[in-house]
């Protein structure tokens, strides 16, 4: 009964409430994505860069029908350092910012819903957010196909959802490899990463008509200009697995570098101009003792 859909709890994530009048117009001008977009009804995924342009942070973000707050879910290992920021810009902004230890986030993918029994028929659409039982079901923002986010208490639960199976994370990472969405930990370097050559304006990180944010022009430049010089590409593994950070080569240029992987498929950041050379020429590439195919 429950085979195609299966949960898995998400550990490494935490919840940061932005409590005050301020809120929406304190965070409009520094992350990536609108924020005005963010109802009850819609929640985003968006970034945080630097003056330059550079990846710092990424976050989803979702307002909450049970306290009304706007919470921001966050990776759990740099909190601390989100928070710090987030301080640093907070000026006389009338906003205070909570940890709220009390909501547990589980991922939920497959490919029926229904167990839950949610409105989904006619609003299965990156973002779209539903509040059931006291808890916030969220399609994911990036891609629909990642599955679902849910935001619960465990005090109230959703009909059917304790009986999903456990999943393993092994079945997301896959599922994320094969879309080509970046998971930043592993896939992004903080502070020397930029958004266009990792895809995050396909996954919906990216407003490009709400105004000025942090990183900005240079953003903007990139995608107008055509000029990233890199880009992620998921690519297919022929023989032994290879560690993520591993320099891509060809005929002893470096033409890439390898990020995470999964079940023989794997993310890397690969030349531009070399990409349209493998397309062109059928190019074949040896790392160590495997071989990579560009899907």
């Amino acid at each position: 009964m429950y085979k195609n859909i299966k949960k898995i709890k998400l550990d490494d994530r935490i919840i940061i409430e932005l409590i005050g009048t301020d809120v929406k117009s304190f965070l409009q001008p520094l992350i990536t994505n609108n924020i005005d977009l963010v109802s009850f009804q819609k929640s985003i995924y968006a970034a945080l860069l630097s003056p330059q342009g550079k990846y710092i942070f990424d976050f989803f973000i979702f307002e909450n029908p049970i306290n009304g707050h706007l919470s921001i879910d966050c990776a759990k290992n740099r909190c601390a350092e989100l928070l710090v920021k987030l301080n640093i810009y907070k000026l006389r902004n009338k906003i205070n910012f909570n940890i709220n230890n009390n909501i547990t986030i589980f991922s939920v993918y497959g490919s029926d819903y229904s167990i839950l029994e949610l409105d989904f028929k006619k609003n299965n659409i990156e973002g779209y957010t539903q509040e059931v039982s006291n808890n916030i079901i969220v399609v994911d923002p990036r891609n629909k196909n990642l599955g679902l986010r849910i935001y619960t208490n465990l005090t109230t639960s959703i009909e059917g959802f304790n009986e999903i199976p456990d999943g393993e994370q092994s079945d997301i990472d896959y599922n994320r490899i094969k879309l080509t969405v970046p998971n930043p930990a592993l896939d992004l370097e903080v502070e020397k990463s930029f958004l266009i050559e990792n895809n995050f304006e396909l996954i919906n990180a990216i407003d490009f008509n709400k105004g000025c944010y942090i990183g900005q022009e240079n953003t903007a430049r990139q995608k107008y200009r055509g000029n990233a010089k890199k880009k992620l590409f998921s690519i297919k593994i022929i023989g032994k697995s290879i560690s993520n950070g591993a320099k891509i080569s060809y005929n002893e240029r470096v033409i890439g570098t390898m990020r995470s992987s999964c079940k023989g498929l794997g993310l890397a950041t690969i030349r531009t101009d070399f990409y349209n050379e493998y397309r062109k020429n059928k190019l074949k590439i040896k790392v160590l003792n495997s071989e990579i195919e560009i899907l």
